[in-house]
This record gives C-alpha cells, sequence and structure tokens, in this order.
C-alpha cells in the first residue's frame, strides 16, 4: 500500500465498539443516589433526638422541686423534661382544675407577685407568673403559663432554670 503526501491516514472503525463499562457506571449513579435516600432518611428518623439536644424524660417532681413548687393536687396528663448543659433546665406540662390555679400559684410563691394575663412567655396563655433570680431561690428563674382548657381545665408549663 503506497501513501501519497497528501493522503490522510486513518484507522479502520469496527462497529460496536461502545464502552459499556463507562456506559454502565454512569447509569448506575443515578440509581445508587435513588437507593441511597430512603436509607439516609431512615437513619435520620431513627435517630434519638435526645443525643443532640441533651433533652430527656424527668420526674415531675424533680422538675418542679428545682422551680420551688408541688405538682398540684388534681393535675393530669403532667409530663417533664429536663436539659442540661452549662444551666439546668425543666420544662413541665400538666393539666389541673382551673378554680384551683391561682391558690396554687399563691401557696407555692407566698409574698410573689401576683399572676398577670399579658406580657406571657407563650403568646397563648390566658395567666402567667415570672420569677426571676432571687425571688423564690438562689439560682434560678421560673416561668408558669396558664391556658384555660375549657371551663373547668387549666393547662400548665411550668418552667425553671438556672441563670
Amino acid at each position: 500500500m503506497t501513501r501519497s503526501g497528501d493522503e490522510p491516514v486513518t484507522e479502520p472503525r469496527t462497529p460496536g465498539r461502545t464502552r459499556w463499562g463507562v456506559f454502565a457506571a454512569i447509569m448506575a449513579l443515578p440509581a445508587l443516589l435513588v437507593a441511597g435516600v430512603p436509607v439516609l432518611l431512615a437513619l435520620w428518623l431513627s435517630t434519638d433526638d435526645t443525643a443532640r439536644t441533651g433533652v430527656e424524660k424527668a420526674p415531675c417532681a424533680d422538675a418542679l422541686a428545682f422551680g420551688g413548687a408541688k405538682l398540684p393536687s388534681g393535675a393530669d396528663d403532667a409530663a417533664c423534661e429536663v436539659q442540661s448543659g452549662i444551666d439546668t433546665r425543666y420544662d413541665a406540662r400538666f393539666r389541673m382544675p382551673r378554680d384551683q390555679v391561682r391558690d396554687w400559684l399563691a401557696a407555692t410563691y407566698r409574698g410573689g407577685p401576683e399572676p398577670r394575663t399579658s406580657q406571657c412567655a407563650e403568646a397563648t396563655a390566658d395567666l402567667c407568673l415570672n420569677l426571676g433570680p432571687g425571688e423564690f431561690g438562689d439560682h434560678g428563674a421560673v416561668q408558669v403559663d396558664i391556658t384555660h382548657d375549657g371551663p373547668d381545665w387549666s393547662r400548665v408549663r411550668f418552667v425553671a432554670f438556672t441563670v
């Protein structure tokens, strides 16, 4: 085979030389991503939130005692948590008879301020009491928000924390 100087040299082409390995790898990448999303979602849903936030369930007697109080008689649906870190914060939620709320607050915080109906921590609260450091103990503050739940019951959110 003779070639002249102007004639281009070309390699013979073989039909069907697709690089299937590269094609398969490129096509598998979206499938792996789609399969990985449910796995990551399941891992995220199964993690314990308390590991990240430091919030744990606590006995309600401890939560209320931290703020100088006791669970009132007739209280129902009590649930309490504690969050510890640099400071400590107890959060208690319970229901109690509506007609006993003011008496419980007055007996618990003798000589404390009167509960008020405005400037409460929870915007939907009907009644609240805020005590700063020194008003009930040496190192903490208390916020009590009461929301009336019908004519007979009130929901109480009691928060005691160090400052």
